[in-house]
């Protein structure tokens, strides 16, 4: 994480008895007991503690401070551990099922036989707009950190390590299938026997890593940086060249005040059936990284948005226009999507999850079909979403996660990287 965790004062120190006490409750709490509680200390100092063989699943110790913590055995799925400081911290045999370790530091960590399966390691910059209590300490977030760690016949098996940072890690038998590393700086690692089938390697550095023994798809290979002419070849700017007017200045960004008038004359519009208000139209605006959260947004007009990392939880976003929209790392969660036009969006790490992308039925009776034609999807999180008849033509869905979706009906043609 780019951040000098000692800047953040006071930070509350607990010893061993009432860490111990603490995760007591803790099981108590997921036992479902009288007097339990779920253990949340999010910036505490719990450096040098155990937490050995301790069930810490769903807890909450985001931006602590855990150097040399013990962890050994412990059960950490679905806890909340993002841009903690694990820097030399011990997770041998740990299970980290979907833990959220974005913008952690794991710098020297040993996380040998550790069970990190769709663990989210990615970095964690695209989340500062939601981490408002990272943003009121002051703390910056960035990329994870494992450089020098140890993984040793650790099982990353679908785990996100997008854009994060593993220098000089030891990931000796690791089982990495179906990982996503794109722009994962792994120079100098070591990947001797590690099964890395399926793993998407598009940008990622691998110079001088050792990949002896490693299972390895040919085409995978090939999307790496492997050499230095690699490394020169991808120095252009990689990021969609944002449109200028005629004065140079970055597309639109409207301000807070405005935007809220134009929210309430948007919905006014909608809740009149167009007889009052004004039709919210953000097409090709910087909407980046905004809080939309339930907001009523049906019917507007948003192509080639900007709204990237924007909060959008909750909204109702029915028949709504994002045609070309950038809706990377986007929180979607819960959005009604029904009868969107999405097509040729940018969603890759976008999070839908429980989103409805079902089919919209009018007043007349008709279904519309939500259309998400040649977006890009990958590293998606469609989990339990409704997704009966979405239209994903020509989508490229490498890495979606659709555990628990309903998929009924899913027009697929021409759209890649789907599991079969």
């Amino acid at each position: 994480m780019g951040t000098d965790a000692n800047n953040v004062a006071p930070r509350v120190r607990l010893t061993q008895a009432q860490l111990d006490r603490a995760c007591e409750r803790h099981l108590a709490y997921l036992s479902g007991m009288v007097g339990g509680a779920k253990l949340s200390l999010p910036f505490f100092d719990l450096s040098g503690l155990s937490f050995n063989g301790r069930n810490l699943t769903n807890a909450n110790l985001s931006g602590a401070i855990l150097r040399r913590t013990s962890f050994t055995g412990a059960k950490l799925d679905y806890a909340d551990m993002f841009g903690c400081d694990l820097s030399e911290a011990d997770l041998s045999r740990a299970q980290l099922h979907r833990t959220d370790l974005r913008a952690a530091n794991l710098r020297g960590a040993m996380l040998t036989g550790a069970r990190m399966v769709e663990c989210d390691l990615r970095d964690g910059a695209m989340a500062s707009a939601t981490r408002t209590d990272f943003r009121i300490l002051g703390m910056e977030i960035g990329p994870a950190d494992i450089s020098a760690a140890i993984m040793v016949d650790a099982d990353l098996t679908r785990a996100r390590l997008n854009g994060s940072t593993a220098r000089a890690a030891d990931f000796s038998g690791a089982v990495l299938t179906g990982a996503q590393l794109t722009r994962l700086d792994m120079r100098d690692a070591k990947l001797v026997r590690a099964n890395l089938d399926g793993a998407d390697l598009a940008d990622a550095d691998l110079r001088g890593a050792n990949l002896t023994g490693a299972k390895v798809r040919t085409e995978a290979l090939a999307a790496a940086i492997r050499t230095d002419a690699d490394a020169r070849r991808r120095e252009a700017p990689t990021e969609p060249v944002e449109e200028v007017d005629a004065e140079g200045a970055g597309p639109a960004r409207p301000e807070p005040e405005q935007l809220e008038a134009m929210l309430a004359s948007h919905a006014q519009w909608v809740g009149s059936a167009g007889r009052s208000g004004q039709q919210l139209d953000i097409s090709g605006q910087d909407m980046a990284g905004m809080d939309l959260s339930g907001r009523v947004l049906t019917l507007m007009k948003a192509n080639n948005a900007k709204l990237r990392g924007a909060d959008l939880r909750g909204a109702q976003m029915q028949a709504a226009q994002l045609s070309g929209a950038d809706l990377r790392s986007a929180d979607l969660r819960f959005a009604d999507l029904r009868g969107a036009v999405m097509d040729r969006a940018n969603l890759i790490d976008a999070n839908l999850e429980r989103a409805d992308l079902s089919m919209l039925k009018t007043a007349r009776g008709h279904e519309v079909r939500t259309s998400l034609v040649r977006s890009r999807l990958a590293a998606a999180v469609f989990r339990q979403a409704k997704l009966v008849g979405v239209n994903f033509s020509g989508a490229d869905l490498t890495g979606v996660v659709l555990d628990g979706a309903e998929t009924t009906g899913m027009m697929l043609d021409g759209a890649r990287g789907l599991p079969v």
